[in-house]
């Protein structure tokens, strides 16, 4: 699940941010972060109410292929995601508020079928750019000390690069390459990264100003984490999500290599014209 690390790479690159891809309509039915303890391995477990704004998605397509990843919510109606967690579902569940995404009977939780995802349309399979998505959930989810949504970076920060600030990762993927995922949250922090340094650890991927990164020498998001949300604390004290993340390094998420995550700021306008989310002008 996870092995963290945080790297930026600011290469010059156009990006359209207005492009929407929805796929049809499913029928309905089938803030403060502790630190982990120590170098993480893993990631941490995370405990009840900690990561309150935590989705975790359950995809079925029409082969017999059933996937995990995460997402954040992002208002009562929304979840916020990678379009490459999400591009070959037919439909999904969202599990919202829960620490144990196997568990059926855990207290507290939602378990929603998302009603429709918006991908971008620049996104393509396989590919390494556009990676966003969002879910629209069927109803209105009711905020508590389990559930809340996440805040999202404001437009005072487009131009943020968030380089050298401890970001936290969480989801129930991997422990590592080849090892099953995990059945609870787990969580790790990792040092953000410049896009410069990012494009020197990854020298076969092509990192652009729309991505950011962690460094991956302690801690990394695994297969199975894809979506998860990229988090920091701001400058006014309140955790905000600046990421989704993306992909590892070919050689994997134990590699000790960056971990590379769609970058927020650049894909406000989207989100705001593809959910009922509001763009914050500032603090």
């Amino acid at each position: 699940m996870l092995k963290l690390s945080v790297s930026l790479l600011l290469v010059a690159t156009s990006v359209c941010l207005t492009g929407v891809l929805s796929t049809p309509a499913v029928a309905p039915s089938v803030l403060t972060e502790d630190a982990p303890k120590g170098r993480v391995v893993g990631g941490d477990l995370a405990s009840v109410g900690q990561f309150p704004y935590s989705v975790g998605l359950i995809t079925h397509s029409t082969s017999i292929f059933t996937g995990r990843c995460a997402g954040s919510l992002v208002s009562a109606n929304y979840v916020l995601t990678a379009a490459s967690c999400v591009q070959s579902a037919t439909s999904a569940f969202a599990y919202i508020g829960g620490l144990r995404i196997d568990d059926q009977s855990e207290p507290g939780r939602e378990r929603l079928l998302i009603e429709r995802f918006t991908l971008h349309s620049s996104f393509v399979d396989g590919g390494e750019d556009f990676d966003v998505a969002l879910g629209q959930l069927p109803r209105s989810v009711a905020f508590n000390d389990r559930i809340r949504p996440i805040r999202l970076p404001n437009r005072r920060q487009v131009q943020a690069t968030f380089v050298g600030q401890q970001g936290t990762v969480f989801g129930w993927g991997r422990f590592g390459s080849g090892i099953s995922n995990s059945a609870e949250l787990r969580f790790g922090r990792a040092e953000i990264i410049s896009n410069l340094a990012c494009r020197i650890n990854l020298p076969t991927n092509t990192i652009v100003d729309a991505h950011m990164c962690t460094d991956g020498a302690l801690t990394s998001p695994c297969a199975g984490d894809n979506g998860a949300p990229l988090t920091i604390m701001d400058a006014d004290g309140i955790t905000t999500q600046v990421g989704v993340f993306s992909f590892n390094s070919v050689l994997g998420c134990e590699s000790g290599r960056a971990a590379v995550y769609t970058r927020l700021s650049a894909y406000l306008d989207w989100i705001g014209q593809n959910s009922d989310v509001i763009i914050r002008d500032n603090y």
